[in-house]
């Protein structure tokens, strides 16, 4: 047996054991009435994933598609632009760089 498994092995067996054990409170939470409520029924799918298994668009709506994804591409251009302008990156660079000078004077490199 692996060796680094043998520590989980007690708490596999609590975690088992523990979906074996009765849990009243909760069969207490449920009403008379839905414990003699009748089993839902299930109805066929097939038809339904048959219809859309076909995957085919009418016009309308590959327009709207179409459309929806020229907009979506539109707004990630905007996106993809910076977000600080060239005054203030020029301003953090040399804020960044009289940072990185008063560092070395407190704490030079050895």
């Amino acid at each position: 047996m692996l060796l680094f498994l043998r520590p989980a092995v007690p708490l596999m067996t609590v975690v088992l054991l523990g979906g074996c054990a009765q849990f009243p409170e909760l069969d207490a939470a449920l009403s008379e009435e839905a414990l003699s409520a009748p089993q839902p029924e299930l109805s066929d799918n097939r038809p339904l994933l048959a219809a859309a298994g076909d995957g085919s668009l009418d016009e309308m709506d590959q327009a709207a598609l179409q459309s929806r994804a020229a907009a979506l591409q539109d707004r990630t251009a905007g996106l993809s632009e910076p977000v600080i302008g060239d005054a203030d990156r020029a301003d953090i660079d040399a804020a960044h760089a009289r940072l990185r000078q008063a560092a070395a004077i407190v704490a030079p490199d050895t």
